[in-house]
């Protein structure tokens, strides 16, 4: 990618700091997007509050603060829009209910552990979206 040509900017909300820099560096290897760190649903209002984010990558493992974060965001309560796209990961045995996910639109579930290369996919994704849509 040209240095003219920023990245898109995503938003990783991952308290497991292992995970959350693996995520990071390969994705910056990658020249995918540029992720923005969160390690929990407090420091990712106050960045949702004032940045816009191309995407967000959402731990589930925060449980009730992530499905809020998430129902709000549909909301349109944040700068970067209702529609933004969102990926959710989780540690949780099974699927989700989809009675409560469905309406909140991710973009894909990853359930952890998953292979990294199933999570930059559905990055690539999101960051071709974001890229193709009319600014």
């Amino acid at each position: 990618m040209s240095p003219a040509q920023a990245l898109p900017a995503v938003l990783l909300i991952e308290p497991q700091f292992v995970l959350r820099r693996t995520i990071v560096t390969v994705a910056r290897e990658l020249d995918l997007v540029a992720f923005q760190e969160a390690t929990n649903i407090d420091r990712a209002l106050a960045l949702l509050g004032s940045r816009r984010f191309a995407g967000i990558v959402l731990d589930m493992g925060e449980g009730g603060d992530a499905m809020t974060l998430l129902d709000e965001l549909r909301k349109g309560a944040f700068a970067c829009g209702s529609r933004i796209p969102v990926i959710l990961m989780s540690s949780e045995p099974g699927r989700p209910a989809d009675g409560a996910i469905g309406p909140l639109q991710p973009l894909s579930v990853l359930r952890k552990p998953f292979k990294i290369g199933a999570l930059l996919e559905s990055v690539r994704s999101m960051a071709l979206y974001e890229m193709q849509k009319p600014h």
